[in-house]
């Protein structure tokens, strides 16, 4: 008992005393950690002001998760799950004789990518087909992208022309959203979901919306609350689109993985809304392979003209041979398909129950957990332990050997909402095999003493 609590204080004075060496560390984040580490150390810059001291921290917390023998569930990587189908048609194409299989693809995307997407939506519930307009150099309603992430970018980049112009999207949130806006020149606008459901306040997204939104961005499922929206509010959102003659960007790259009854609805599919609305995807979930960087966004030609022409001078195409696989994948998924409606994987049960054996456990340490209804994270609250994300995070690597992510890294810095973003909140990824999720669970059991209110 006083040894463990001990150690949890001797993690936390460390992350606020440890000598900053700022010139070397902004180098090395330059220099590229992986994308992923380098947009989550700039939102954590942003938090409160304190660039120093969160920095410092979240650099502690990623150096500690990668030490042998630590249980990482901060990363949002799935270590089980993979389309072997894609796998070994991407390996053929690579090894094949096929004269177009290792070279450009169409800017827009490999053929059989794209057909395979058109067929995929329509056995979803989205006929991309019935679009008015079709064809021609600009007319496409499918954009193959390096990623999703490429994807989002090409869609702020169009909406953004102006250092006044507003994004638009629900705190937490993808911290890809405020970096990317960012990066453009832009300015981020949240409108905040609360614990314990994260639903979306539809009258709060309508009182945000100025003359300088030019984009609202959805994300369901939803990263990083697990909050999957109702049809309620999605005809809410719809209903704010038009009454403001909104474009709407959905990022629905989870849209297999929601738990128990709960439905994906495409919010492309309410009313008209298929006309003012971007659906962005991936392999990266929807596969689980976020090596391969494939991701697409389809809609409307004249909303997906400006994607394509940003990802042609970006990336250009995603690689061939990995398009072929994903398409075979995504050809069997359809070739399954009978309810004209997206179903939730056989990875979504695993996940589900992930999420429950990693829940008791926290509860039992003492934490408030919310239960996410899809995702790949589940979200739980260290405020009744006394504790910030960042000195949880810290001593639970420290003390139990198991890594989760603060979540003040999912709210802006400047955020003119009264009253203060959460500082307690904390993030675990439940797209890991059952053993990590098991092991992780085992060990926050077995140091619960050390996060007792009274230890520090």
């Amino acid at each position: 008992g006083r040894m463990a609590r001990a150690s949890v204080a001797v993690a936390v004075r460390c992350a606020r005393d440890r000598p900053r060496q700022r010139s070397r560390r902004r180098d090395a984040r330059r220099a590229g950690r992986g994308a992923r580490g380098g947009v989550v150390a700039m939102a954590v810059e942003d938090v409160d002001g304190a660039s120093s001291s969160a920095a410092e921290a979240w650099e502690r917390i990623t150096a500690m998760a990668s030490a042998p023998g630590v249980c990482d569930l901060g990363q949002g990587w799935p270590d089980f799950g993979e389309s072997a189908t894609a796998r070994k048609v991407a390996m053929e194409a690579l090894a094949g004789d096929g004269a177009r299989a290792n070279q450009y693809s169409p800017v827009s995307g490999a053929k059989a990518l794209v057909e395979a997407l058109e067929t995929y939506f329509a056995r979803t519930g989205y006929d991309l087909r019935e679009y008015s307009s079709r064809g021609g150099e600009d007319g496409e309603v499918v954009v193959v992208t390096c990623s999703a992430t490429e994807a989002l970018y090409g869609a702020f980049k169009a909406a953004i022309t102006s250092p006044e112009d507003e994004i638009l999207f629900i705190a937490p949130y993808f911290p890809w959203y405020h970096a990317i806006a960012k990066d453009l020149g832009g300015k981020s606008v949240t409108v905040r979901a609360e614990a314990p459901n994260f639903a979306i306040d539809v009258d709060k997204l309508r009182s945000a919306v100025t003359p300088r939104t030019k984009l609202l961005v959805h994300c369901s499922p939803h990263n990083p609350s697990g909050h999957v929206a109702t049809r309620d509010e999605l005809e809410g959102i719809a209903r704010v689109a038009k009454e403001f003659d909104l474009t709407v960007l959905t990022d629905e790259v989870y849209e297999r993985s929601v738990f128990g009854e709960r439905e994906h609805v495409r919010l492309a599919t309410i009313g008209d809304m298929r006309e003012r609305t971007i659906t962005v995807g991936s392999a990266s979930k929807l596969l689980n392979l976020t090596g391969f960087r494939v991701g697409w966004a389809v809609g409307p030609p004249r909303l997906l003209a400006p994607i394509k022409a940003s990802h042609s001078l970006m990336s250009y195409c995603a690689p061939t041979p990995l398009q072929l696989g994903v398409a075979a994948a995504l050809d069997e998924i359809s070739a399954s398909s009978t309810t004209n409606a997206v179903v939730a994987d056989e990875n979504a049960q695993i996940m589900r129950e992930n999420a429950d054996i990693l829940a008791s456990a926290l509860r039992f340490a003492g934490l408030e957990v919310f239960q996410p209804h899809g995702g790949y994270f589940l979200v739980a609250s260290c405020a009744p332990l006394g504790l910030t994300d960042m000195d949880f995070c810290l001593a639970l690597c420290s003390t139990a050997r198991v890594a989760c992510v603060p979540m003040s890294v999912f709210y802006l810095p400047s955020d003119p909402n009264p009253i203060p973003p959460p500082r307690a909140l904390v993030r675990f990824a439940i797209c890991k095999v059952r053993e990590t999720i098991e092991e992780s669970a085992r060990r926050i059991r077995e140091n619960a003493s050390a996060f007792a209110p009274t230890s520090l």
